[in-house]
């Protein structure tokens, strides 16, 4: 069986996508789901309902 291998590079690239994907995304979605649920409706079309 072969073991694929991640360069330092490779790895360096796939850290800093996680660090910013939690960093910075992950509080802006949280920041808009907690206000769509502040409005009493989570779906993603909540919105267009009115």
């Amino acid at each position: 069986m072969k073991t694929n291998l991640i360069t330092r590079e490779g790895y360096l690239q796939l850290q800093q996508e996680h660090d910013h994907l939690w960093n910075v995304k992950r509080p802006e979605v949280t920041k808009i789901v907690s206000w769509a649920a502040s409005l009493g409706d989570r779906s993603e079309n909540a919105d267009w309902s009115l």
